[in-house]
């Protein structure tokens, strides 16, 4: 549990979060106005919902194979230079996307082409970016941290779907992209400016060590805690069942509901204040309830929204309505995801030595997102021979059922502090 005489604002006198915390700030920004921006522009150039839940699936597919070893590789470097270097390198590769998209031959493939590329890149910022965070902020104030951190993060990111429905309407796609690239240098630069201990790093004997042997100790780390590997379970699950809500967005918005890209920021916007909720909620609610609650009660939640949004979209008439239902459904759904990841990545980050953290922190992810690209293709076939509606309420139903098999099975979910010693996996 966190240290009860931690607050937001003790942790914000800290020179190094702060500027942390602005960085993540700016980046997500940007990052909220490309999500609405690429989300209406590949069903634009493409009219496929297929299309969209491939696209999807190529955008998690990295995290499954190329972070794994990028996190043992970052883990032997300075975590801030990683971090600073990926964003430059992503603003370049958006620069480049933008020099295509201008010139009009953008398609399905060239925007495949470049969510590999993309995601590519950040499987290397991920773990230096998760490793970096305990350099900055000490552990008993970590829960607060991350929880503030998420907070900031929905709300800024909320502020950044809305007006996108507005830039794209009124100055085009382009405007968000180059928003965007701009976001990336300001998140280096701020990055750049952040004073900590390097001490460790430099002189952290992994530098010493082969590369698989690295990797090795890494995924060995993991398979010492089984509640690892229990959150890994239920993330793989989770991760599954959410695919076409999260592969088919625009499909829904068109298809199901009827209505333009307007929605798209609405339900970003709502999407957001759901992640903001339940961010705010995590230190209240971690204090209270088990882990193992935790995903109990939320999880049924949020498979109820999965299955209602949908239904919304049919039988309600009235645009304000629509409106009403879907914004409502997303707030529900995204702040039991958000109490859940959140709740989870905490207990992780707090536990696990820092030693292990970027390589352990990269295999867990890659565990933990493995089936969603293949869950993505597989929804890009279904969505040939079946309603959109039908997937999504079809992946409601599943999570409920889900929940009641986890609550039959009754694994183990809480982590026993201090049990993540390293001197354990020698």
């Amino acid at each position: 549990m966190a240290n009860k005489k931690t607050n937001y604002r003790e942790i914000l006198k800290e020179s190094g979060y702060r500027k942390l915390l602005v960085s993540t700030l700016v980046n997500r920004f940007g990052d909220s106005l490309d999500a609405v921006a690429f989300t209406w522009l590949v069903y634009q150039a493409t009219h496929s919902g297929a299309w969209s839940a491939v696209i999807f699936g190529l955008n998690i597919l990295p995290n499954v194979i190329v972070q794994p070893f990028a996190g043992a590789y970052v883990e032997r470097l300075n975590k801030k230079n990683v971090i600073v270097f990926t964003h430059i390198l992503r603003a370049v590769l958006l620069i480049n996307f933008l020099i295509v998209f201008v010139s009009g031959n953008v398609n399905g493939w060239i925007m495949a082409a470049f969510t590999i590329a993309v995601s590519s890149i950040e499987s290397f910022n991920m773990p230096a970016a998760t490793a970096f965070i305990p350099k900055v902020v000490k552990k008993d104030k970590l829960t607060h941290a991350m929880s503030f951190n998420t907070m900031m993060s929905g709300a800024v990111t909320m502020i950044g779907t809305a007006l996108a429905g507005v830039m794209i309407a009124k100055a085009g796609l382009y405007s968000v992209m180059i928003t965007d690239t701009a976001t990336f240098f300001i998140a280096a630069f701020i990055v750049l400016t952040i004073d900590y201990d390097a001490q460790d790093e430099d002189s952290n004997s992994i530098s010493k060590e082969s590369y698989l042997m690295t990797l090795k100790e890494g995924i060995r780390y993991i398979r010492s805690e089984p509640v690892i590997i229990n959150y890994c379970i239920v993330a793989v699950m989770l991760n599954l069942l959410l695919v076409p809500i999260n592969a088919l967005q625009a499909p829904l918005v068109s298809e199901c509901f009827r209505m333009d890209s307007g929605l798209l920021s609405v339900i970003g916007v709502a999407g957001s204040i759901g992640a903001i909720l339940g961010a705010s909620l995590i230190p209240l609610v971690s204090a209270r309830l088990s882990v193992k609650k935790i995903v109990i009660y939320l999880g049924l939640i949020l498979g109820s929204g999965i299955v209602i949004l949908p239904m919304a979209g049919g039988y309600l008439q009235t645009a304000s309505l629509k409106y009403l239902a879907a914004a409502i459904c997303f707030v529900i759904m995204t702040l039991s995801a958000g109490l859940i990841t959140g709740v989870v990545n905490i207990e992780f980050v707090s536990n696990v030595d820092q030693r292990y953290l970027a390589r352990s922190s990269a295999v867990f992810v890659a565990l933990a997102t493995a089936s969603i690209p293949v869950t993505s293709m597989i929804v890009g076939i279904l969505k040939t021979y079946l309603e959109t509606s039908t997937l999504i309420i079809l992946c409601g139903v599943s999570t409920i059922l889900f929940i009641l098999m986890l609550m039959i099975a009754d694994p183990a979910l809480d982590m026993k502090k201090g049990r993540l010693d390293a001197t354990e996996t020698a």
